[in-house]
């Protein structure tokens, strides 16, 4: 491919890709606005792209399923999650350029349609063919020199895999999470090849006869999920199959030498069954979960270490459930020594006492959080001393809005220098300190009922700004219009006990919380985004959270 196809192609996939993902500038859908309409050449590597982001969405697999003709290519993830109002016109242009785009594709005759004329074009129709898979997530991964993806693109090739777990998506909808040291060979979308190693596979109905050749035998998914191990040196073919059905055929032949149900194993040497597989180790074929739960315990130590922690909660069950335990105390050698530009903080916020909130499941299998599901529970915890600034963040995954306001961390009462952190029944973080105007500036992007959110309160005297965070994006905005004392005192997690004869008192919280962190600094964006890196449950915002 020539040097100019590789630059309108890595353009055209990054404009596309911030897109997407809802993170793109004005100038960038402008951009792709423009790249759109005076390029139509480019309009099947974009539409191609989109059909590989839809890939990555169960919801728009569905889609896909309607149609045996024809591919959906699904206009509406490409639009902007800002609700402002002053920038609706660049971004309806960019829509619109899409729309363009995609009646051009699907009906050729409606508009007119240039053949590629020169190099570039032709290779940019070519490369479009080249993605298989896409990574979703990854923990530790290192791969052998040139053996590895370019960047998250996973095309036709060999991989080795040496450290760490790898997950990805084919673009016909299986997932594969690679636990190292494991080498394969991608052939398309539906087709993989193994030396070594262990996988596991999710295949949707969608993505029924994928297909992993080993020198033992084929193994064709149903439309299910298994494990897969082969052993190097091509001695045996370990299948353990999870739900569903696994066909394993002759490779020479073609013939069905067996088929595997859910709960069975089977071992193959050479296209020859030979008995049931070694017993199961489900630490050895990893979740896709798990490799966020992975990252998510590297991240508590690094967290730990940062001095201008106030109290870190992980919810962690302990041996005395009634106990919400801050592990700031609790540093350990693996945490390391604590950074010396920072200044350890003054007061220190003791354990938590859960009050009829329940334990129960978290962001991953094996993960704790606290269940808030009536109108009596909640934690009581102190926060005491004065602040210039603060910082409370916390993941949630919220049930129902029952009311106004749904405490999140509130100061009990409503005292002067109080602080309350809680969501509007629109979904969207609210917060401040009690007797100081503000401007209020609501920004849009609230969280979504169901799933797991990250959402996070900055509030800076100094700067003299309240703003809130919903997965590491600005929320709500509001300049405060003069100063005021920040005490937030005795609080309470996930409800509120207010003051005799005020109104709206009823903010319990429906839903569950899972970590929650407090500094004595305002926490910069770039920070905020960082700890929903660290502690997302995975990679696809629509699917996880």
């Amino acid at each position: 491919m020539s040097p100019t196809a590789n630059v309108l192609l890595d353009e055209l996939r990054r404009l596309a890709n911030v897109m997407a993902n809802g993170t793109a500038s004005v100038a960038d859908a402008a951009r792709l606005s423009t790249m759109l309409r005076e390029r139509p050449e480019l309009h099947d590597a974009y539409l191609d792209f989109i059909d590989t982001h839809a890939a990555l969405c169960w919801e728009f697999r569905n889609q896909a399923e309607l149609s045996n003709t024809n591919r959906i290519a699904p206009v509406a993830i490409v639009t902007p999650r800002r609700s402002v109002v002053s920038t609706w016109l660049p971004w309806t242009t960019a829509v619109f350029a899409t729309v363009v785009a995609v009646i051009a594709w699907l009906h050729p005759g409606a508009l007119p349609r240039r053949q590629p004329t020169n190099e570039a074009v032709i290779g940019i129709a070519s490369a479009r063919d080249s993605i298989a898979a896409l990574l979703v997530d990854e923990a530790h991964a290192e791969f052998a020199p040139r053996r590895g993806p370019d960047g998250v693109r996973f095309g036709p090739g060999e991989y080795e895999l040496l450290k760490g777990v790898v997950h990805l998506r084919f673009s016909q909808g299986a997932d594969m999470v690679l636990a190292s040291p494991v080498r394969l060979e991608i052939v398309d979308s539906q087709h993989t090849r193994m030396a070594y190693g262990k996988v596991r596979v999710i295949a949707p109905p969608a993505a029924a006869g994928f297909t992993i050749k080993t020198p033992a035998a084929d193994f064709v998914d149903l439309g299910t999920e298994f494990g897969l191990s082969v052993a190097p040196e091509n001695v045996a073919s370990d299948l353990y199959v999870f739900d569903g059905q696994v066909n394993v055929v002759d490779r020479a032949s073609g013939k069905v030498l067996s088929e595997v149900l859910e709960g069975q194993s089977s071992r193959y040497v050479d296209g020859v069954t030979r008995g049931d597989a070694p017993e199961l180790k489900a630490s050895e074929f990893p979740t896709p979960g798990a490799i966020g739960f992975e990252r998510w315990q590297d991240h508590q130590h690094q967290t730990r270490r940062d001095r201008g922690l106030l109290a870190y909660f992980p919810f962690q069950r302990a041996a005395d459930e009634s106990v919400l335990a801050n592990v700031l105390g609790d540093r350990d050698a693996a945490d390391g020594p604590a950074p010396q530009n920072t200044a350890a903080p003054q007061n220190r916020v003791a354990d938590g006492r859960i009050v009829g909130a329940r334990w129960a499941s978290g962001r991953w299998p094996g993960k704790d959080a606290l269940l808030f599901d009536r109108d009596s529970d909640y934690v009581q915890l102190d926060i005491p001393g004065e602040y210039q600034e603060l910082t409370i963040a916390m993941w949630v995954k919220v049930d129902r809005l029952d009311f106004e306001f749904n405490a999140l961390l509130n100061s009990e009462l409503s005292d002067i220098g109080d602080v309350h952190f809680q969501l509007t029944r629109l979904g969207a973080p609210r917060g401040g300190l009690i007797g100081v105007k503000c401007e209020d500036k609501d920004l849009g992007n609230p969280l979504v009922i169901g799933r797991w959110a990250h959402v996070a309160l900055t509030v800076s005297r100094l700067d003299l700004i309240k703003r809130c965070y919903v997965n590491g994006k600005l929320s709500r905005e509001r300049p405060m219009l003069e100063d005021g004392t920040m005490r937030p005192g005795a609080c309470r997690i996930g409800n509120w006990l207010p003051a005799p004869g005020w109104g709206h008192s009823i903010r319990s919280l429906r839903g569950r919380i899972d970590e929650l962190a407090i500094w004595n600094r305002a926490l910069t964006e770039e920070e905020v985004h960082k700890l929903v890196e660290a502690g997302r449950p995975g990679l696809l915002l629509g699917e996880d959270y």
